[in-house]
């Protein structure tokens, strides 16, 4: 699913007013398209249709409009949003779980009598899924009462391949049965599931390289800018390793292109780099130059980047590439100018992006989701 904003003009009692309007891109398939509406639609709508309840925070958010304000307000309305309501349920049969990522399995709910600890009558749910799970069965839809969380399998996940008979597991109740929940997204089960003890994702971290290709003589102290951009736009040092960097000069004849095609291809494939989840290859600006010069000289130096680079992709992710450039150029429109390549690398163990320092964090932030999956990916297979 994506989420967007854009700015438009519209006509509103006789005057013409610029507006923001929310756009979400939904999946294909109708089951999907159901889940992301219940999971990311239907409580964003909520929280625009109730607003935002200030009466429970102690910030004065109308009389202050700084940075720090604005993003405490966001962070206070997301976690007093009112999300599903959420029952805990006893699976009935034997789950396969996905080792790639967490489920949301269409489940019905039988409720059951049971006797409490101190003897009072109580009831449990018990959860039965709906068939085939395929994003494609509407079936799977029908006689649904709401969405069992469960979580991805395997080593990298929650340690075990089978939800077994008799666990129980989180529910999100369907719309029509939670129309009026109270239960708020900083106290939901929903998420605190997917969270660690120290308050983080659960996933693996991701273990990125670094490549700067320079056309100009630096050291490895120089580019340490580069390196905190980068982890910073990934999450942290919570969330990112930074296995190994590389510094290379980009030449300035074509004579020694060959040779530096070598080379390049070299660092990328070296026992340095073994690990890795992703590699980025860095092609900045000379901080030191007073004229536009540097601009054109990095951006040729990028040219000759891409071209040794091309050919030891082993799928070559041209789309992917594109939003690179877009976002890059979002943060600095000089990005625009640069050959932006992603693909594969490493025998598909690894993806390789290249990029300009200019605009550097927006095109980190465009593989950032790819990049999370990709690690938790890989080092399930480890």
């Amino acid at each position: 699913t994506t989420f967007i904003t854009i700015d438009r003009d519209t006509k509103m009692g006789g005057r013409r007013r610029r507006c923001q309007k929310l756009i979400f891109a939904l999946p294909g398939n109708p089951v999907s398209a159901s889940v992301c509406s219940e999971l990311l639609v239907r409580p964003c709508l909520d929280l625009l249709h109730d607003g935002v309840d200030t009466t429970t925070s102690t910030s004065d958010y109308s009389s202050r409009q700084d940075q720090t304000s604005m993003e405490s307000f966001t962070k206070h309305a997301v976690e007093n949003a009112k999300v599903h309501e959420e029952v805990m349920a006893i699976i009935t049969s034997d789950i396969k779980l996905d080792q790639g990522r967490p489920e949301y399995r269409r489940v019905a709910l039988q409720r059951a009598p049971c006797t409490s600890q101190n003897g009072r009558q109580e009831y449990s749910y018990h959860a039965t899924h709906t068939g085939v799970q395929r994003s494609s069965r509407v079936l799977s839809l029908r006689g649904a009462d709401g969405f069992m969380m469960l979580p991805r399998g395997g080593p990298s996940g929650c340690g075990y391949d089978i939800a077994r008979k008799g666990m129980e597991f989180p529910v999100l109740l369907h719309s029509s049965l939670s129309v009026r929940s109270d239960n708020c997204w900083k106290d939901s089960m929903h998420r605190g599931r997917w969270k660690s003890e120290d308050g983080d994702g659960k996933g693996p971290k991701l273990k990125v390289g670094v490549i700067v290709c320079t056309s100009y003589e630096q050291g490895n102290d120089d580019f340490q800018s580069i390196d905190r951009t980068l982890v910073d736009s990934l999450g942290g040092d919570s969330h990112v390793i930074l296995v190994q960097k590389f510094v290379c000069k980009v030449p300035s004849d074509a004579e020694n292109n060959e040779e530096f095609t070598q080379k390049l291809s070299a660092m990328v494939s070296s026992p340095q780099m073994e690990g890795t989840n992703a590699i980025f290859v860095v092609v900045p600006t000379d901080p030191l130059a007073e004229d536009n010069g540097s601009s054109a000289i990095a951006f040729r130096a990028g040219l000759e980047v891409s071209h040794a680079l091309r050919p030891i992709l082993t799928k070559n992710a041209g789309a992917m590439a594109l939003q690179v450039r877009k976002h890059a150029a979002a943060h600095d429109p000089v990005a625009a100018l640069f050959e932006n390549v992603v693909g594969i690398v490493r025998n598909g163990s690894a993806v390789l992006i290249t990029c300009s320092d200019r605009g550097f964090e927006g095109a980190v932030v465009a593989v950032k989701g790819l990049l999370g999956y990709l690690a938790s990916l890989l080092n399930s297979t480890d």
